[in-house]
């Protein structure tokens, strides 16, 4: 029987592992530092993969195609992360890859179709990204940030992630400030 993620349970999760850093509300997560507490190597492309093509493909001709992969190597796992992306992608991608981990999805589907294609499960995908986001910037400093009328840059800068990233973990947070702002009567 696999367990039902609720958000609550997945915030939960991700602020356990924020809090066995040591880490404040205000304080970024490392991803790499977080793989390495729990024995997870990470490796670029291009350092376990002996095949010039295929890392040209990824690293160079097809970029957008492949982010980051979390791989079982019998009980152990490793993380493969594609190093041409931009740091704070690389961050966002390493910390998916933790979601996966920390909410202990089995691999019980393989990964590409016989026709090439990937394969995933969405609601596991969903997931994932919940989980990262909590990561990297948890509800509690989104909110925060709104209440503070942080933009997205700022929110950026501070946690380390990409303005996109920032702006996908504010938005909900903003109208959550917005909202309660117009209840309490302020500004």
């Amino acid at each position: 029987m696999t367990c039902r993620w609720t958000q609550a349970k997945m915030r939960e999760v991700a602020d356990e592992e924020r809090a066995e850093l040591g880490l404040t509300l205000d304080q970024p997560l490392d991803p790499y530092r977080l793989a390495e507490a729990h024995g997870i190597p990470v490796y670029a492309i291009d350092e376990l993969l002996d095949c010039e093509h295929a890392v040209r493909h990824f690293t160079t001709t097809r970029t957008s195609a492949w982010s980051a992969a979390l791989v079982p190597v019998g009980q152990r796992r490793l993380i493969i992360e594609n190093a041409s992306h931009a740091p704070v992608r690389r961050r966002s991608s390493i910390a998916h890859e933790l979601g996966h981990f920390l909410l202990e999805h089995p691999f019980d589907e393989v990964l590409l179709t016989e026709k090439g294609c990937r394969r995933f499960d969405q609601d596991k995908e969903k997931q994932a990204t919940f989980v990262s986001g909590e990561l990297l910037v948890p509800w509690k400093s989104a909110l925060q940030a709104a209440f503070d009328d942080m933009t997205n840059a700022q929110v950026a800068q501070t946690y380390g992630v990409s303005e996109q990233f920032a702006q996908m973990r504010m938005s909900g947070a903003r109208v959550a400030a917005r909202n309660m702002r117009a209840k309490w009567g302020v500004r």
